[in-house]
């Protein structure tokens, strides 16, 4: 994990190395497209370099920075290995705590014009809070502890400058779906468990999912891909374990799927040790299996 040198410091290098599941792993580079993020993040690259595209708009950058994901979003990443592997810290802001922020923050602030979805800054600016964030991480706080902490980052955030979180619109239909499914991606879902989870009928669920362009079909598949995408990142899981608690019982349809979703092999991603499973899904001659792009 870089050092101070490379523009994190030691406590915090030190602390995520005993706290290896929150920490993304990438030995080699890859691309990935189409990658959905539901809800506010900030991403902190701690060796290597990270790049995040958005229709026209990129932002590049390595160990000192960090990227804030303000609303959700759709977008192209690239992780890219230097001197090692590529590791970096993704901390995800639930919704509870983007409102708590927007409630305080609007009692004493007017909301900020509206810009763009991504932004980067020094990562030094938010030094404290993040000691303080992994310190209830690490010592096993209350989940109101940890909200508390998040809570810190996001205010932190606004002095600074880069509060565009507060304006982030309450989730799609779509990404409600994701997050419900990604909680338990293994259980065999149907459309009437998630219409008691939101609590709308079946007719409503698929109009509204109907008007975001998508179906409830592609969306569970792309709720089980994502949590795929999370466990090869920051496990070493083999890929048929993975694909298994993913809901797939089908480890060359699992490949297939997440190739054709994210545009590239599982195997490339995987931090697992060699074996049969990371055999590259076009030596598996799997059917309609497409070439890895980027």
């Amino acid at each position: 994990m870089g050092a101070s040198g490379d523009g994190i410091p030691a406590w915090l290098a030190e602390a995520l190395a005993g706290r290896p599941e929150l920490v993304i792993v990438a030995p080699r580079r890859y691309r990935l497209r189409a990658m959905d993020i539901d809800q506010p993040a900030l991403m902190i690259p701690l060796a290597g370099r990270k790049i995040l595209a958005e229709g026209q708009t990129a932002a590049e950058l390595g160990p000192g920075r960090y990227l804030m994901i303000h609303r959700a979003l759709r977008c192209t990443v690239q992780n890219i290995p230097e001197h090692g592997d590529y590791q970096a810290w993704c901390i995800a802001f639930p919704w509870r705590v983007i409102g708590l922020a927007r409630t305080l923050l609007d009692a004493h602030a007017p909301p900020p014009v509206p810009g763009p979805n991504h932004s980067c800054g020094a990562l030094a600016a938010l030094h404290a809070e993040l000691a303080h964030l992994l310190a209830a991480q690490c010592g096993g706080a209350d989940p109101g502890t940890l909200d508390h902490a998040l809570l810190g980052v996001l205010l932190a955030l606004h002095r600074h400058g880069d509060d565009q979180f507060r304006l982030a619109q309450d989730l799609s239909v779509a990404a409600r779906v994701r997050l419900v499914v990604g909680a338990a991606p293994g259980r065999d879902w149907c459309s009437a468990d998630l219409e008691e989870s939101l609590h709308m009928s079946g007719a409503t669920l698929r109009r509204r999912l109907a008007d975001e362009g998508t179906s409830l079909r592609i969306v569970l598949r792309d709720a089980r891909l994502h949590h795929a995408l999370a466990l090869l990142q920051t496990t070493r899981r083999p890929l048929r374990a993975i694909a298994l608690a993913c809901g797939y019982r089908s480890l060359p349809s699992f490949a297939r799927q997440f190739e054709a979703r994210f545009g590239v092999d599982p195997v490339a991603i995987s931090n697992a040790a060699p074996g049969p499973d990371r055999t590259p899904a076009a030596s598996r001659s799997v059917p309609g299996t497409s070439s890895v792009s980027g």
